[in-house]
């Protein structure tokens, strides 16, 4: 029960057009009823307290849309339950006005420091006492409005990122199981073949040296294509990721992307490292990051996108730099951001928001410089060793 008999409820956001809610907190009995009173006449609820304790534990179990707060009190003052109000996440978004005898210049910073929306001397008048209360639940409401919006913003996000990466899982589980059908078979038939033929003894030096060259190319080919189906088909557990292979893989994938825009994609995998997760999600993050890098020096006359792994604090690390333009300071902040771009259509701004998502989800860091120590931009996705 609360303070004036009321059951106490769950903490939610106030509707906009509720009757509004006022905790009065004071130790003059004669003040909170006059207090009480007032605000009713006014069209608000006022509940009232004694203690700032006793506010303290009604604010931990019902919502309000404004505190009207006493300082002088036994026990705790107005300005500790000002900042213990201020300090739960629960109560912080509450306005808190001060009404109070003590009027000192440096009464009212005190109050205004301690986290206070207003700051009002007794005897108060009764019209501006109004006019302060509903100008803080004013506020109060408005900022209710944007939690909402951000919420709803928020769901909005990761509705569109589900649905983005139904797309890929989809898109690219069908590829490869085309491609499966399409070149595995061929694959095999062929390196049969190339193993009967190496078995006749009719065949010169030259001849079964020049099949193992086949045979070994066409090993290598297989390893390769399995290397990418296992980046293009979802897989149903975490696995160990190289970092090398990894790298190498991507740089297969961007070969095309990379030769048609004239980039110089260059690996540096000085340190061997490895993340867990599951591969096809972990080598889509880095691929929208590598896509990004080399779209931002196409057709420049010396674009060089280097990746490079390295251990640094616990952490296995891919690099990604390019030698572009680099990112303006005034969007940096905005680089995550979902669908936020800078490029025409049909880019959709979804890579680097998806690739951090992806990245944080398996527990992993995502973080950019630019201008960066070397080039002028560097991606850094890094995981602890062995986890995700």
């Amino acid at each position: 029960m609360d303070a004036s008999g009321m059951p106490c409820s769950t903490p939610s956001v106030t509707p906009a057009n509720a009757r509004p809610k006022v905790l009065a907190v004071d130790d003059q009995l004669d003040t909170l009823r006059v207090l009480q009173l007032r605000l009713k006449v006014a069209g608000m609820d006022c509940f009232t307290c004694t203690s700032g304790r006793a506010a303290l534990d009604f604010l931990a179990k019902q919502t309000v849309d404004a505190v009207i707060l006493d300082v002088m009190m036994p026990g705790m003052d107005g300005f500790e339950v000002c900042r213990l109000i201020k300090a739960d996440p629960h109560s912080r978004d509450i306005p808190v006005i001060f009404l109070t005898a003590r009027f000192e210049t440096n009464d009212r910073i005190a109050g205004l420091e301690a986290g206070a929306h207003d700051y009002l001397n007794k005897p108060v008048d009764q019209q501006e006492l109004l006019a302060r209360t509903k100008a803080a639940i004013r506020v109060k409401r408005l900022q209710d409005q944007l939690k909402e919006q951000i919420q709803l913003q928020q769901r909005i996000n990761r509705l569109q990122q589900e649905k983005l990466s139904e797309h890929w899982i989809k898109t690219f589980g069908q590829l490869s199981s085309s491609l499966a059908h399409e070149i595995n078979n061929p694959l095999a038939a062929a390196l049969g073949n190339v193993q009967l033929l190496a078995l006749e003894p009719e065949l010169s030096q030259d001849a079964r040296q020049r099949l193992d060259v086949v045979n070994t190319s066409l090993q290598r080919v297989a390893r390769k294509f399995q290397s990418l189906l296992m980046i293009a088909q979802a897989t149903p557990k975490d696995q160990t990721v190289l970092l090398s292979q990894l790298v190498e893989d991507l740089i297969t994938l961007t070969s095309f992307a990379a030769v048609t825009r004239k980039v110089t994609v260059v690996s540096q995998v000085d340190v061997e490292g490895s993340w867990h997760g599951a591969p096809t999600e972990l080598a889509r993050a880095a691929l929208y990051v590598l896509n990004n890098a080399i779209e931002a020096v196409a057709d420049q006359e010396d674009g060089m996108v280097i990746l490079q792994t390295d251990q640094l604090d616990g952490r296995s690390c891919l690099r990604i730099k390019d030698n572009g333009l680099g990112i303006p300071g005034e969007i940096q902040a905005r680089i995550f951001e979902p669908f936020f771009t800078t490029k025409l259509p049909p880019h959709n701004g979804a890579g680097l928001f998806l690739a951090a998502e992806i990245v944080r989800t398996a527990g992993g860091e995502i973080r950019f410089q630019s201008p960066g120590p070397e080039t002028a931009t560097e991606f850094q996705i890094s995981f602890p060793y062995g986890t995700t």
